[in-house]
């Protein structure tokens, strides 16, 4: 405690400095650490908790100047065959992005159609809608049951006109019909079991249902998703010396 009356601050911390450093020079270094823990745990938590927020408020700042070149969810990903983290980074690798550029995935949310985790549920969807509203998302992940309840409500593109006439070709027979928001029958789903992701996993592992990747009909990264998929799908295309090069675009 800082005492001294009639001292300014500075001197009260300079006294209670001297008198600190008095006691611990006297001290075993291990007598300092337990001293140190026991009297002063509750500031060395709030300085913890402190340069935490800060660390947080810096990084988000930090990301917050970044151009977002292209952004996915996945959700109800049980068996983790898309850990959004490591595909960020992987991607973002392939693509050799520069300071300014972020790619972003997330795998947190949850779609439940049963009545379980309906709070998480219906903040994970109402998540989904808001980015589809402020036009950011590019693409949903998630299992065949929750694609086909989207299916219902959800405007989604016609993947016959937002990919490319190469890729659109190469990924046809994984293409699923649906329709687009005038209710012209299209296809508007891709079936990844054959994506780089899923293929060759075992079936306990990858779980008995199908992941299906539908596309906003506003997504605004048109050109990276083209170039997203042709990665997901490069272990299909036939093997060639400069496989990049391959990639349908």
């Amino acid at each position: 405690m800082i005492g001294g009356y009639g001292l300014t601050f500075r001197q009260k911390v300079k006294l209670w400095r001297d008198t600190e450093s008095a006691k611990l020079r006297t001290m075993t270094f291990g007598g300092k650490i337990g001293y140190i823990f026991t009297y002063y745990w509750k500031w060395l938590l709030l300085t913890l908790v402190v340069l935490m927020f800060c660390g947080y408020v810096g990084d988000a700042i930090v990301q917050a100047h970044k151009e977002t070149v292209l952004e996915g969810f996945f959700t109800n990903d049980d068996y983790n065959l898309f850990p959004a983290g490591e595909l960020e980074r992987e991607f973002a690798a392939v693509l050799e992005l520069g300071k300014g550029q972020r790619v972003i995935f997330d795998d947190s949310l949850y779609i439940g159609l049963d009545g379980i985790a309906r709070e998480y549920s219906a903040a994970s969807n109402g998540k989904i809608i808001a980015y589809m509203a402020t036009q950011e998302l590019d693409f949903v992940v998630t299992t065949e049951t929750v694609y086909a309840y989207y299916a219902e409500d959800v405007p989604m593109a016609d993947l016959e006109t937002v990919l490319s006439p190469t890729l659109f070709a190469a990924l046809e027979e994984y293409l699923i019909l649906g329709a687009d928001p005038d209710g012209k029958a299209c296809f508007t789903g891709v079936d990844m079991t054959q994506s780089r992701y899923v293929a060759g996993r075992d079936k306990a592992d990858a779980g008995a249902e199908r992941y299906i990747m539908f596309v906003p009909y506003n997504a605004p990264h048109i050109e990276m998703l083209n170039t997203y998929l042709g990665y997901c799908f490069e272990n299909t295309w036939p093997a060639e010396p400069d496989s990049t090069a391959a990639l349908p675009k």
